[in-house]
Parts: C-alpha cells; sequence; structure tokens
C-alpha cells in the first residue's frame, strides 16, 4: 500500500505595511514576516536565485499531518513570501535526500494530488476559517487551484480558474516552487489591515508500506 506524506502549517497572514505569518502553538506565537519587494524585481522561473528571496524570512516548522499527526517532518522544506503592488509572490524549498526518486509525473490540471508531490497554499482572505482559496503546484509543473466554500478540505470548487503565475525546478538538493498570485483574483475585506489565515501542504507520495 503506498504511504502518503502529508507535513504542513496553519497560521495568519497579515497584509499591512509588511506581511505576517503568525501561528500559536502551545501559548507561543510564531511569526514571520513577509519582504516588501519594492523596485527590486522578482521573476518567476521556479530557481528562487532572486535577490529579494535571499533577503526574505523562512517558515520552517513544519509538522506532519499524515501518517503520524504532529511528527516531525521526514523532509525539510522552507517558504518565503514577499508582495509589491501588484500581488503575493511565494518561494518555496522542498528539500529531499533523494532528488532522483521525486515523482514528478505530467497531469491534467487540478489533478496532480495523488500523482505526484506537490505543495499546495491555501490563503483564508476573509479570515472566517470556513473559507479558502488554494494554489497549488507539482514538483514537474501541473498547477493546481480551487475554492474552498466550507470548512472542509475535501469540498471544492475545481472551476475556480484564476489567472496566477507558478514555475518549478528540480535540482540537487530536492526541488523549489516560485509563486505570482496576483491581488485582483483575491476577495478581501474592505478594512485598513488585511488579515487572512494560511495553511502551506507539502504532499509526497512514496512507495514504502505502513
Amino acid at each position: 500500500m503506498p504511504r502518503f506524506l502529508f507535513c504542513g502549517l496553519l497560521c495568519f497572514l497579515l497584509l499591512t505595511s509588511a506581511i505576517r505569518a503568525q501561528d500559536r502553538v502551545n501559548g507561543a506565537r510564531k511569526e514571520a514576516t513577509a519582504l516588501a519587494v519594492g523596485g527590486d524585481v522578482i521573476r518567476v522561473d521556479g530557481r528562487l536565485d532572486d535577490e529579494p528571496w535571499r533577503r526574505a524570512s523562512a517558515i520552517t516548522e513544519f509538522v506532519q499531518k499524515e501518517p503520524i499527526e504532529r511528527a516531525m517532518p521526514t523532509e525539510r522544506m522552507e517558504v518565503r513570501f514577499a508582495y509589491d503592488a501588484t500581488g503575493l509572490y511565494v518561494g518555496a524549498r522542498m528539500f529531499s535526500r533523494d532528488p532522483k526518486a521525486i515523482q514528478a509525473p505530467l497531469g491534467r490540471r487540478d489533478e496532480v494530488e495523488t500523482q505526484s508531490e506537490n505543495i499546495i497554499v491555501s490563503l483564508d482572505t476573509f479570515l472566517d476559517r470556513r473559507t479558502a482559496y488554494s494554489f497549488g503546484v507539482s514538483a514537474s509543473g501541473v498547477r493546481l487551484d480551487r475554492f474552498h466554500p466550507q470548512d472542509d478540505e475535501t469540498t471544492f470548487d475545481m472551476g475556480f480558474d484564476p489567472v496566477w503565475e507558478v514555475k518549478t525546478n528540480i535540482d540537487e538538493q530536492g526541488w523549489t516552487a516560485e509563486f505570482w498570485i496576483p491581488f485582483f483574483q483575491l476577495r478581501f475585506n474592505e478594512q485598513a489591515t488585511q488579515a487572512c489565515g494560511l495553511n502551506v501542504r507539502r504532499f509526497t507520495p512514496t512507495s514504502a508500506s505502513l
């Protein structure tokens, strides 16, 4: 039987003069601040070699969802956030002890979750803990996007097909993904400080038995 490894992080994303992601675990708040790009340019090519990524803080404290809930991940991951006037950038590094074993077959859009390694970034822009926009990509670059109309990760609208960009790259350390999600594709409450929920999930299929 195939074994599926999930790891992720639930937190908040705060859009002010800086974007912050934060989480409370055992009373201690974790916080990561996204970088304001300003005049710098991030080319969405999947390589994470643009100068802003070297200055952006990384979220690294992920935990397993399956097969052992809250256990330490078997592989490391680093996720960074940046933004400019046009949208939100996500730079993710998925480390792999054996990059040659990364499962990255091609597939149809929105149909990659159980076929290949992938990462999904979900944004609860209304901070209602019920709805979310999800943007994902497989290691081979197949895109996934959907809207969750209720608090159930298995219920979603696959007809949500926004305009956004993502590229991936497999290298000697594992693989990387670089997102650009334009703000005009998302809906927010009208308020001075924009706060939204955030979830990041990495999925790794393996051939090992349970």
